[in-house]
């Protein structure tokens, strides 16, 4: 009966206020997202891959995540050593140990994220022959993609693939031998969250 004495504008004005408090109430049951990207990170990580020859690698990293809407922005740096070596011109050509730093933009839906990854990268290196050792720090770029998925509150796991490619360095061991390493390397890891 209230409702055929109120007139239509007022109908429709309570209709909307009636519509968005139940839009505010459902909003407000859903709370903030399940899983919060932001804040820092360390983690470890293992792989296999090329850098001038191929071998395992084992490594740490650092970060931290800013999130924006669904969209995730982090910076980290990591350290890896390997065992990737290669036969060449008579000697061997080894990675000792590398480094990266590098930056990462990624879309978080959930407890998932896809996110692709620039930076910059340097590495260790040997080059052996007829018993003479020349050694080097030789750097350059990476770029890679990988996602990330929240195992629990803090920990998840990556699975990621990055492509390499390091200056050109002329080795003398017992000769010049030129060398511009670069390759791709698949990389699997745990990082937990702060």
């Amino acid at each position: 009966m209230l409702l055929r004495l109120l007139p239509l504008p007022a109908l429709i004005v309570l209709a909307g206020a009636s519509h968005a408090l139940a839009a505010d109430a459902a909003t407000a049951a859903a709370g903030p997202p399940a899983f919060d990207w932001s804040g820092p990170r360390a983690g470890i990580f293992a792989g296999y891959g090329s850098l001038g020859g191929r071998g395992a690698l084992t490594g740490a990293s650092v970060g931290y995540d800013w999130r924006f809407d669904d969209v995730v922005v982090g910076v980290d740096g990591g350290l890896l050593a390997s065992d990737m070596d290669t036969r060449r011109d008579g000697g061997r050509y080894e990675v000792e140990a590398a480094g990266e730093i590098r930056a990462r933009i990624g879309y978080a839906f959930d407890r998932f994220m896809a996110y692709g990854t620039v930076g910059a990268a340097f590495a260790a290196t040997d080059y052996v022959r007829a018993g003479r050792r020349d050694s080097a720090l030789q750097a350059g770029w990476l770029v890679g993609a990988g996602v990330e998925v929240r195992l629990f509150d803090r920990l998840s796991a990556t699975a990621e693939y990055v492509y390499v490619d390091l200056d050109r360095k002329t080795f003398n061991a017992g000769g010049d031998v030129g060398v511009d390493p670069s390759g791709g390397q698949v990389r699997v890891g745990l990082n937990y969250r702060f």
